[in-house]
């Protein structure tokens, strides 16, 4: 008889308290009223595709964000996003320094103006609250927020105005590294400033730069949008890939790259495995001087460049500073020499660029690789992207 006493008691409990609910989207906006540590918090994830220098771990009501190969030398960088009104998971079950931040976070620093399109992206941008600069910002949704005095300017590297920074409150900064020593996440940590590396510049492929999205999408859940928005760009960009994909070695042009930087004393060619190398190979171009297989640029001096490119087809100067040929006269009179030039076969990729020299192509760029695709498509084979409205480069005029 107790027995059957149990069993009913229990029974009636059971139906008084109503089963757990799943959660069927990321919160956006908010915190988590009744914690239960049965719910999956994030029933949206992110899926990483190609990029390779950022993974995320998903727990019930965390997640655990690492970037690896931020800079030469780099130790593996750990953030623990948390739930908003979830309990902090133990401390001691993360690497040392690993960095805790609520998510959906809120107010935001960027250092880069590789970072704002992922915030424009994402319809983030009301969580902007400062930049590095505004010298060089292409969007004008930014540049006007900074006239307007919503958004400050913090400065460079470690020189960045720490106390302008404290000021602010920020709940994130979106940094970057180059060299400890002369970087800004040292100053900003040791200040006790969440600070999160953006090791994008690392990707070698183009669509694993853009894929970055998704990086600044976790500390929002914002993982859905940013999978959608990110879905679409890499089938666009592979649609355009697909076009030149069965071009006979004959049908693709020689291309040149760069040119003699006099301030440097070289003439940098990308290899063929580099971000740019993979653009002009899925344009349906052959990279002149290219080192095959290799991830990084070599130095080379104008006489072997001019030995070897003198008779490319096309020249993508990619040189700041650069609107016609005459401007490439002026920096030596021997480009003149060259084919592509004596032809009018050369371009820039600074079509869309602010008042002060800021370049769209390096912001708006990285994150739309299928644009600049599509760009370069149209210079290597016009037939096969007829009447192509360029983005971000244009052709020089040559006297």
């Amino acid at each position: 008889m107790k027995f059957k006493l149990l069993v009913l008691a229990l029974l009636l409990i059971s139906l008084a308290t109503p089963p757990l609910q799943a959660q069927e989207v990321n919160l956006t906006d908010g915190c988590v009223g009744e914690f239960s540590e049965d719910i999956d918090y994030f029933p949206h994830k992110a899926e990483i595709v190609d990029a390779v220098r950022f993974s995320v771990q998903y727990f019930n009501h965390y997640k655990v964000l690492s970037v690896s190969d931020a800079f030469d030398g780099a130790p593996e960088f750990s953030y623990v996003l948390v739930q908003c009104g979830a309990p902090l998971p133990p401390a001691e079950d993360f690497p040392a320094g690993a960095q805790f931040i609520d998510v959906p976070t809120g107010n935001l620093i960027t250092l880069s103006t590789t970072q704002l399109p992922a915030l424009s992206q994402l319809d983030l941008l009301d969580h902007l609250i400062g930049v590095d600069s505004g010298f060089y910002i292409s969007a004008p949704e930014v540049t006007d927020m900074i006239a307007a005095g919503d958004v400050a300017e913090v400065g460079f590297g470690a020189e960045i105005n720490i106390e302008r920074v404290l000021e602010l409150e920020p709940d994130l900064v979106f940094s970057y590294g180059y060299n400890p020593a002369t970087d800004a996440h040292p100053v900003l940590l040791e200040a006790g400033v969440f600070t999160a590396m953006d090791a994008s510049w690392r990707e070698l492929s183009p669509l694993g730069r853009a894929e970055w999205l998704k990086f600044s999408a976790l500390f929002y859940n914002q993982e859905a949008r940013a999978n959608e928005i990110y879905a679409d760009i890499a089938a666009d960009y592979e649609a355009l890939k697909t076009l030149a994909a069965d071009l006979s070695e004959a049908e693709r042009p020689k291309v040149l790259i760069n040119a003699f930087l006099g301030y440097a004393d070289a003439w940098f060619i990308p290899g063929d495995d580099t971000y740019v190398g993979q653009l002009i190979d899925d344009a349906g171009g052959e990279l002149l001087l290219a080192e095959e297989g290799s991830a990084t640029s070599a130095g080379m001096s104008f006489e072997a460049v001019y030995e070897s490119g003198l008779d490319a087809d096309i020249w993508l100067v990619e040189t700041f500073g650069v609107y016609a040929g005459a401007d490439l006269l002026a920096l030596d009179n021997r480009f003149g020499d060259f084919t592509a030039y004596q032809l009018g076969n050369i371009w820039n990729n600074n079509r869309d660029e602010n008042a002060n020299g800021g370049n769209n192509y390096y912001e708006s760029g990285v994150a739309n690789p299928h644009l600049v695709l599509a760009d370069l498509l149209a210079i290597f084979h016009p037939d096969l992207l007829p009447g192509h409205d360029f983005a971000f480069y244009h052709r020089l005029a040559v006297e």
